[in-house]
């Protein structure tokens, strides 16, 4: 099971996610937090029930009181990494970003928003995540 997660503290950016990652049936029902904190509460809570479950989350960098990388590096810390799979969705266009996104091994793709049509045909594509979009 995959489930995906937007976190950014932008509401238009929200809406305009969850339209793409259901348009492009990548979920039916995205969840999204405005908290980075809250995101992750919800996902250390989460695993503490006995279901395996990959997560994507779609993570802004520059937010409130816990930033993209705060959040980043708690999940880096977390013994069941492999099972997060994060794209950078930012309004960012520092290339020191990107590449400070790449010395993360739960981070897969960066994107510059907004989220395009091609953007959602590429997460798809994600080696570590691409099953879960295979046609029957």
């Amino acid at each position: 099971m995959l489930e995906v997660i937007i976190v950014d503290d932008d509401q238009i950016v929200v809406f305009i996610q969850k339209k793409m990652i259901t348009n492009f049936e990548i979920a039916s029902h995205p969840i999204s937090f405005n908290l980075a904190q809250a995101a992750l509460e919800h996902i250390i809570k989460d695993r503490q029930s006995d279901l395996e479950k990959d997560y994507l989350i779609l993570l802004d960098i520059n937010m409130p009181h816990m930033d993209g990388w705060d959040f980043l590096d708690c999940l880096e810390s977390h013994e069941k990494k492999s099972n997060y799979h994060v794209i950078m969705v930012t309004s960012s266009i520092d290339r020191k970003d990107k590449e400070k996104a790449k010395k993360y091994s739960t981070v897969r793709y960066f994107i510059e928003k907004p989220i395009s049509a091609q953007d959602c045909e590429k997460i798809k594509e994600i080696s570590e995540i691409s099953h879960f979009f295979e046609r029957v």
